[in-house]
C-alpha cells in the first residue's frame, strides 16, 4: 500500500496525521492510544472526514453521519448558553494557518448558512482546559532532543468582558495576550514524551517505514481530570523527504474576531530607549522595573490625595470667585483630577466611572508596567515617608506633657491640636477654655473667692530645646519664680 498522498512534510494544520493514528498497527495488531478532539476535513463546501477518540482510541464517523445536523448536534452542548465556545474553524494556505474561534451561536450560523462549493478548512472541537486560562504545551520532538513550551492566555476563559480572541487564543497571534514559559517537572514531561515517541513509532509501522518522523512539533492540551489532548501537529519532517529543514509555521487569527477588549484599553508597551510614563524622561531599558497598577493606585489615594487636601485653603472669597452661581462651601472639582496621572497617560479616554469599575478589577490592577528607577522607588519611598512622619509627629505629642496646680492641686492637662498653617510647619493651639479645672477657676475668681498663687511646675518632657531657650515663660528656676509672683500680682490687682 502506498502512503504518498498522505503528505506529512509540511508547516501549518496537519490533517494526515489523525489519519495514520486511526490506522491499525499491522505489526502489533493494535491501536494508538491517545485522545483527540472531534476534528472534521470539509472539502468543496461538504464534510469529508471526521475523526475523533473514545477510551483514548481514535475512531471515525461514518458516512452516514457526514452532515451539518449531527456535526451541529454534537458539537453544540448546552443550548442555554449560546456564547460558549464549542469550535475552531481552521483555514489553511501555504504556510499560513488562520484560526477562527466559534461560539455556539456563531457555530449555528455558519452550518445553517449556505457555506460555499469552494470552502475548505477544518473544524475542529474546543476543549476546554484544565484551569482557568487557556493553555497548551508545544512539544518539539527530535531523534535526541525534546522540548517543551507552555502558552497560557491572561485572561481566564470565563471572562464576560474579553472578546472570544482575547480569552482563547494561545499561541496564534505575536504579541497577544500570552505569557510563554518552560514546562518544568518530570511527570507531565515523561508522559507527553511518551506519547511522541508512540506517535514516532505508530506512524513508522503503519506507512511500513516510508514516513519516518525524524522532528515535528505537536500541540497538547491538558483538560479536566488530567487528560491530555493531542489538538494537532504543526510541523512535521520525515527522513526520506526532499526538504532539508522547514520554515516555522505562521498561525493568525481571522479578521472577524474582535480583536480588541470590550472597553479595556490596552496599555501602554515600552520599548528601548523609550520615554518613562512617570517621568517623561527618555531611559534605557535597563533601568526600568516593574511596578503593578495596584500600587500606583494606592499610592495615589493614600499619598497624593491627603497631602493635596492639606495643602488646599479654601476661603469663601476664593469659592465665590471661582463661580458666582455657586454656593458658599461648595467647591465644583473635576472628577478627572482624582485619577492618578499615569493611568490617566495610559488610558487617556478613561472616565471616572470606568476607573471605579475598574478598580473593582483584579485584572486591571495586577497589570504590570515598566517605570524608571527614579519613578519606582518614588512610587513606593513616598507612602513610606509620609508614615513616617506621622508617626515622629505622633511621638512628639507624646513628649508635651504640661502639668500645673491651681489652689485645689487639680492637674491642668491641655488640649493640644495640629494646624496647617501656610509655611507647611505645624503649630501648637493650646485649648484651654475647654478645661474643666480653667472654668472651675475663672467662676470663683468672679465670685470674690480667695485666690492662690499659681505654683507653675518644672515641664517634665518638652518638644524640643529650642522651645525651652526662645519661651522664658516655661522656665522653673528659684531666680525667675519670684519675678513671675510679682507680675502675677501685679496683673490681678
Amino acid at each position: 500500500m502506498s502512503f504518498q498522498r498522505f503528505v506529512l512534510d509540511e508547516n501549518g494544520f496537519n490533517f494526515n496525521l489523525f489519519h495514520l493514528l486511526w490506522l491499525q498497527d499491522p505489526i502489533f495488531r493494535n491501536n494508538i492510544k491517545i485522545d483527540i478532539p472531534d476534528t472534521i476535513e470539509i472539502i468543496q463546501g461538504q464534510p469529508y472526514f471526521w475523526y475523533y477518540s473514545h477510551d483514548s482510541q481514535i475512531m471515525r464517523k461514518s458516512k452516514s453521519k457526514l452532515n451539518w445536523e449531527d456535526i451541529l448536534n454534537e458539537f453544540v452542548t448546552d443550548r442555554e448558553d449560546q456564547h460558549l465556545i464549542c469550535a475552531i474553524w481552521i483555514n489553511k494556505t501555504k504556510n499560513l494557518t488562520t484560526f477562527e474561534y466559534l461560539s455556539q451561536h456563531l457555530l449555528h450560523q455558519l452550518l445553517t448558512s449556505k457555506i460555499p462549493d469552494n470552502t475548505k478548512g477544518y473544524l475542529q472541537r474546543f476543549v476546554y482546559p484544565k484551569g482557568s486560562c487557556n493553555e497548551v504545551i508545544k512539544c518539539t520532538w527530535t531523534n535526541n532532543l525534546c522540548f517543551f513550551e507552555c502558552f497560557s492566555n491572561k485572561f481566564q476563559i470565563n471572562f464576560s468582558k474579553a472578546d472570544i480572541y482575547q480569552r482563547a487564543v494561545t499561541f496564534e497571534m505575536l504579541n497577544g495576550p500570552i505569557e510563554q514559559r518552560t514546562l518544568k517537572g518530570t511527570s507531565l514531561t515523561q508522559r507527553l514524551e511518551l506519547l511522541c515517541g508512540l506517535i514516532v513509532s505508530h506512524v513508522a509501522n503503519v506507512t511500513q517505514n516510508q514516513k519516518q518522523i525524524c522532528q515535528m512539533e505537536v500541540l497538547f492540551k491538558i483538560a479536566k481530570k488530567n487528560k491530555v489532548f493531542l489538538l494537532f501537529s504543526s510541523k512535521v519532517l520525515t527522513s526520506n523527504s526532499e526538504l532539508k529543514q522547514l520554515n516555522q509555521p505562521e498561525f493568525e487569527i481571522s479578521s472577524k474576531i474582535q480583536k480588541q477588549l470590550i472597553n479595556y484599553p490596552k496599555a501602554i508597551i515600552l520599548s528601548d530607549n523609550s520615554k518613562c510614563i512617570g517621568c517623561d524622561k527618555d531611559k534605557n531599558q535597563i533601568e526600568f522595573s516593574k511596578v503593578r497598577l495596584k500600587d500606583i493606585v494606592e499610592n495615589w489615594e493614600n499619598n497624593v490625595l491627603t497631602r493635596k487636601s492639606q495643602n488646599q485653603k479654601i476661603t469663601r472669597d476664593n469659592i465665590l470667585k471661582l463661580n458666582h452661581n455657586l454656593h458658599v462651601g461648595q467647591v465644583k472639582i473635576d472628577q478627572q483630577q482624582l485619577i492618578p496621572r499615569i493611568i490617566k497617560i495610559m488610558y487617556p479616554k478613561m472616565t471616572m466611572e470606568e476607573y471605579k469599575e475598574f478598580k473593582r478589577n483584579l485584572v486591571f490592577l495586577n497589570q504590570m508596567i515598566s517605570l524608571c528607577n527614579e519613578c519606582f522607588t518614588s512610587v513606593f519611598n513616598k507612602q513610606e515617608n509620609q508614615q513616617k512622619k506621622h508617626s515622629n509627629f505622633r511621638q512628639n505629642i507624646k513628649r508635651i506633657h504640661m502639668k500645673t496646680e491651681i489652689d485645689d492641686g487639680l492637674d491642668l492637662i491641655y488640649n493640644i491640636q495640629p494646624i496647617q498653617t501656610t509655611s507647611n510647619k505645624i503649630d501648637l493651639f493650646f485649648n484651654i477654655s475647654e478645661n474643666k479645672t480653667i472654668l472651675n477657676y475663672t467662676s470663683r475668681r468672679i465670685n470674690g473667692e480667695l485666690l492662690q498663687i499659681p505654683q507653675i511646675k518644672q515641664l517634665s518632657k518638652t518638644v524640643g530645646k529650642d522651645w525651652n531657650q526662645n519661651n522664658s515663660i516655661f522656665k522653673t528656676n528659684q531666680s525667675s519664680k519670684q519675678e513671675q509672683q510679682n507680675s502675677n500680682f501685679k496683673d490681678f490687682e
